[in-house]
């Protein structure tokens, strides 16, 4: 399982498992917002999905050993 951090435009920080994201979209404000199924959202700082897409499939992992700072996600992680 791979964990790796998003920032959010509300919350600071988050981790996630890639692997719970269904969608990726556009949201209302125009800021790019990623469904883990169900009703759960983050609403990211990017503006571009093709950008949020990229950062997602390069992004480095986070090790779980050490402590995470940052908003824990229900059922994201």
């Amino acid at each position: 399982m791979r964990f790796i951090t998003i920032e959010t435009e509300r919350s600071g920080n988050v981790v996630i498992n890639p692997a719970n994201i269904t969608s990726i979209s556009h949201s209302s404000n125009q800021s790019v917002m990623l469904s883990l199924g169900g009703y759960e959202v983050i609403y990211t700082k990017f503006t571009d999905v093709e950008a949020a897409v990229d950062y997602i499939q390069r992004a480095p992992s986070v090790s779980l050993g050490l402590p995470l700072s940052g908003k824990h996600i229900p059922g994201g992680v």
